[in-house]
């Protein structure tokens, strides 16, 4: 990555990412990616004591389908044992597909487990952050007045990013991309509920598409 598109895809990590504070919780939910540092993040909260249960929710997605053999979720299952999280802690929701999925099919088996939800910690990709909290506030079936979320992530800044597991940072560039274009775009769907996007961000957006940059 070339000086000027580091900086511009700064502009868009900065804004991708919440940096929320955390606060103990009813659960943590792990949300699949390709990424299992991510079930690594959720893992550690849990063992943190921030919340009592650890849920894990994803089949297979964009980036795994082909290449992995079994579901997201399954896949943190097996993180969050090594890291010694107990067994009878964790809940596993496999058929989820997209973002949405994930909150709703996360919601529906809390419920069916009798498991209090007010209070929510979503973990996935630092990237992911907006655009999951912006889907939480619209899928979640619970919006009362009680009801909180928290969105983290595995804590590193952009230049950490880039591994042999998850792509380079022009693959970073392309997710980031994409994920603006969905956090623009599926507010009409009824996806997710609209967030601002700065001037800054759009320029951001631009000068990346110009330099040849192809969202994903």
């Amino acid at each position: 990555m070339d000086n000027e598109s580091e900086k511009w895809a700064r502009v868009l990590w900065d804004y991708l990412c919440l940096h929320q504070s955390l606060e103990k919780s009813d659960v943590i939910i792990g949300l699949g990616c390709h990424d299992v540092r991510v079930a690594e993040r959720s893992a550690d909260l849990f063992l943190e004591g921030l919340a009592p249960w650890l849920l894990f929710t994803g089949y297979l997605g964009n980036q795994t389908a082909g290449v992995w053999t079994r579901p997201e979720a399954d896949v943190f299952l097996d993180v969050a044992l090594r890291m010694g999280v107990p067994r009878g802690n964790i809940l596993l929701e496999t058929e989820a597909t997209n973002t949405g999925e994930n909150i709703r099919f996360s919601y529906r088996l809390l419920k069916e487990n009798n498991i209090p939800a007010s209070r929510v910690i979503l973990v996935q990709q630092p990237f992911m952050e907006r655009r999951v909290f912006a889907t939480f506030l619209r899928q979640w079936p619970d919006q009362g007045e009680h009801t909180h979320a928290i969105v983290t992530s595995p804590q590193m800044g952009i230049s950490a990013y880039p591994h042999p597991t998850v792509g380079t940072a022009t693959d970073l560039i392309t997710y980031m991309l994409g994920v603006l274009e969905r956090i623009r775009d599926y507010p009409q769907k009824g996806f997710q509920v609209e967030q601002e996007i700065t001037p800054s961000v759009l320029s951001a957006y631009q000068w990346l598409l110009y330099a040849g940059y192809i969202p994903k």
